[in-house]
């Protein structure tokens, strides 16, 4: 994409980070899991230590918030990538979040540095980059297909610091999810506690047995857009 084909930036700054205490929403999600999933199957990793987590800040080059300090205080994530606690997603290690990242940084290198190489979008408007990559988008999650649920660290005007939005590889326009991590929990705890889940009963691990009741998507990206009005991943 030649350099005058890029999107033009609105005036304006995003609204500033938000700083936020998660844990009540990190109980009720324990609560949550511990009646209604199966634990030899669906098993977090031990908390990430503080060195573990300065160690990350300093690999992407940010600081965390501390809700995401929080969060990864509660688990570093889960290595199961076919039984994930985010409706079949699983959130990701810090290990695999770090790898990850740095497999898009290479592939901006690639793109010579231009993250509009593959033309994108957002939604609501001017609230997300539009880019395809952008280095301030950090993944929680992985659907094994490189796309993501993240926090963006670069929002567009219309968004703020620490949002919580879709991108990855088929996500060409990328979606806020929530304003900010904590937000994000409460809306997954909320959905959750409102009986909006189906696990499939099978006897062979299956990718994405825990998903949405309503809308009966397969993946959450999908059904996660159809909640909130979102348009479709495809310019």
């Amino acid at each position: 994409m030649a350099e005058t084909s890029r999107p033009k930036r609105p005036p304006g700054q995003a609204k500033p980070l938000l700083e936020e205490d998660i844990a009540p929403v990190l109980a009720r999600l324990d609560a949550w899991y511990a009646a209604h999933l199966p634990p030899d199957k669906y098993v977090f990793n031990p908390p990430a230590t503080d060195a573990q987590l300065d160690a990350f800040e300093r690999l992407i080059g940010l600081k965390m918030p501390r809700a995401y300090r929080d969060l990864y205080r509660w688990h570093d994530g889960e290595n199961d990538d076919r039984r994930g606690h985010i409706y079949g997603h699983p959130l990701l290690p810090l290990h695999q979040a770090g790898a990850q990242w740095k497999a898009w940084v290479d592939v901006l290198a690639d793109f010579g540095g231009n993250r509009y190489e593959i033309p994108g979008g957002a939604w609501p408007e001017h609230a997300v980059d539009p880019a395809y990559i952008n280095p301030c988008w950090i993944p929680l999650t992985h659907d094994g297909s490189g796309n993501h649920i993240g926090l963006d660290f670069d929002p567009w005007p219309s968004g703020r610091v620490g949002q919580v939005i879709l991108f990855g590889r088929d996500e060409d326009l990328k979606a806020v999810l929530a304003e900010t991590l904590g937000k994000f929990l409460e809306w997954i705890a909320g959905l959750l506690g409102s009986g909006n889940f189906r696990l499939e009963a099978a006897e062979e691990p299956v990718l994405r047995r825990f998903r949405l009741k309503a809308p009966p998507s397969i993946d959450f990206h999908e059904g996660a857009r159809s909640l909130l009005g979102a348009p479709g991943p495809f310019l």
